[in-house]
């Protein structure tokens, strides 16, 4: 059934063909490609531009929506016609296409390699023209900066440290080319006995997202404030009652809209000791602050968890328990290993409603419903063999998938995939395949009720979805730990909650414990109120803040005895 939108799309589309009607398509498109409403904004510019095939801005955005839409094929045309209506536009748009192979859903395993090889040439290609830009040409790319990043990159299972390094070498020496005061490192305010160090705290999620819950509500609240002053800074307008509760705990709270230079304006004149960006990569604003020297101290948090490549960033503080033996290989910060998960999580209160049933999402009653909750660009191609193997040996289930952030085509693609992998097995996908409608606060945690099993997904680890799955229904959740950080949060988590049992080894045994998991509920059972009875060993822990704690006094007292990082 079409939606309400589609549906005024097809009688605007019908009724107003004239090409006068095409900017008014242009701009609903870039609203809601602001409101992140993407499948929204690719009806609107496809109407904009069947209307009139000469607005470049519509072409611009066609382009960017192609990732999402998983279509670079489509973005290549996008950026090639943008740029024929508009040669001054010729180096933006160059830098716009580097990332136009990072897609929501890749078609297999091939496809992966080729774009993450296409990406990588493009970048580099770029990055070495760009050390012959003057500093006039580098000015010209500023307007650019705030329309694409590298956000999808660490999605595909690569190494990913060089290439970020590029891209944050080109982000700050663009910035500190318009902005020249952000490009060295403040002094360090005096640091005087029984006097609170100032410590800043900067991000744009100060609201229920998963950066507040993971990192942001724990780190505010239980970070000694006789010895620290927290400077919050929130780089949006965006307010409810979690920017409220930001405010009871800080020192000083400033909140806006603002460009770069007035935000570096206002935090160098704090003249703070050490700043912390919980995550780099998921916001422009962020990135592109994070880019300046706004402290003598710069450090990030996993909220994001890859390197952000920035020279501007000097630690990357993870999890000891999180980490590979090689893990300071993949990062141009410091790696900084805190004490347990190195974060207090915070869910959010339990909605008071009973929550949704299986029969009402449309659920099959009996089965054994698998969780496979996380966004579209965190399943890669080739672990889709591991759901038909689940099914040929738990023959009564059903996976349930969401269609957050897939558009029409990126979910054609994701199911042309499960398609063809149970095809393998002489299944049929639809048979044991469930696409939930996007889910709210509320619907998630209903959904969690639903579920027997939570499987985490592959090389991009499950964080605070690992965490809600344990506090609101305390499912049995099986992982494999990745090769990299990010592909290893509930290899963590688990280890905190002494769960080593639904740890694989490799993908095999994480098949197969799956599968004795959906076989026998009386264990399935057992490890419910195992989870039960070891939650407060995850959920009152607070090592990971003591550790903060230790690493920002230590840090700033060596950093004032010697003026250099240790």
């Amino acid at each position: 059934m079409a939606t309400e939108l589609e549906l005024f799309f097809q009688e605007a589309a019908a009724k107003k063909s004239n090409v006068a009607f095409a900017t008014g398509w242009q701009k609903l498109a870039l609203k809601k490609n602001e409101e992140k409403d993407k499948q929204a904004a690719i009806a609107a510019v496809h109407h904009a531009l069947a209307l009139n095939p000469t607005l470049e801005t519509s072409w611009q955005l066609l382009g960017l929506l192609s990732g999402y839409d998983s279509r670079p094929e489509v973005a290549e045309e996008a950026y090639r016609r943008a740029v024929s209506l508009r040669t001054d536009w010729e180096l933006g748009i160059r830098y716009l296409s580097i990332t136009r192979h990072l897609l929501y859903s890749y078609r297999d395993p091939a496809e992966v390699e080729e774009c993450y090889q296409r990406f990588k040439a493009d970048l580099l290609d770029f990055y070495s023209d760009f050390q012959t830009f003057s500093t006039e040409k580098k000015k010209s790319l500023y307007s650019w900066l705030c329309t694409t990043n590298t956000f999808l990159l660490p999605y595909l299972g690569k190494e990913t440290r060089n290439l970020q390094q590029c891209y944050g070498t080109i982000l700050h020496e663009v910035l500190t080319s318009v902005f020249p005061e952000g490009k060295e490192r403040p002094p360090l305010p005096p640091v005087a006995p029984h006097q609170p160090l100032r410590i800043g705290i900067l991000s744009e999620h100060f609201w229920e997202h998963t950066v507040w819950k993971l990192m942001l509500h724990g780190l505010l609240k239980h970070l000694n404030k006789e010895e620290f002053e927290l400077y919050v800074y929130s780089v949006s307008d965006r307010n409810n009652s979690c920017t409220e509760i930001a405010k009871t705990y800080a020192y000083k709270f400033v909140q806006g809209n603002h460009p770069p230079d007035w935000w570096l304006k206002q935090i160098r004149s704090d003249r703070l000791h050490l700043i912390l960006f919980p995550e780099i990569g998921m916001s422009f604003t962020v990135l592109m602050l994070a880019a300046l020297r706004l402290a003598p101290i710069q450090c990030m948090s996993w909220g994001h968890p890859d390197t952000s490549g920035l020279p501007t960033i000097d630690y990357f503080l993870s999890s000891e328990l999180m980490e590979p033996t090689d893990g300071q290989n993949h990062y141009t910060e410091k790696l900084v290993q805190l004490k347990n998960l190195g974060i207090f999580f915070s869910p959010l209160p339990q909605d008071p409603r009973p929550p949704i049933t299986r029969e009402e999402f449309g659920l099959k009653k009996d089965a054994v419903i698998y969780g496979c909750l996380q966004s579209v660009f965190k399943y890669l191609p080739q672990f889709d063999t591991i759901y038909p193997e689940i099914a040929a040996l738990v023959p009564n289930c059903q996976f349930v998938f969401l269609t957050t952030m897939m558009s029409k085509n990126t979910r054609r693609r994701f199911e042309a995939r499960l398609e063809q992998s149970f095809a393998k097995k002489n299944l049929d996908y639809q048979d044991y395949c469930f696409f939930s409608r996007p889910l709210n606060f509320y619907g998630f945690t209903s959904m969690l009720h639903c579920l027997d099993v939570f499987l985490d997904s592959i090389e991009w680890s499950g964080g605070n979805s690992t965490l809600e799955a344990l506090y609101y229904a305390q499912l049995p959740i099986v992982t494999t730990p990745g090769r990299f950080m990010r592909g290893r949060h509930t290899a963590g988590i688990l280890t905190l909650l002494q769960m080593p049992e639904l740890i694989a080894p490799n993908i095999p045994a994480y098949i197969q414990r799956a599968a004795e998991l959906g076989q026998n509920p009386e264990y399935r059972q057992y490890i419910r109120q195992k989870v039960q009875q070891n939650l407060p060993k995850v959920f009152e822990d607070q090592a990971g803040i003591r550790s903060l704690e230790d690493f920002i006094r230590t840090t700033v007292g060596k950093f004032a005895a010697s003026q250099c990082l240790p």
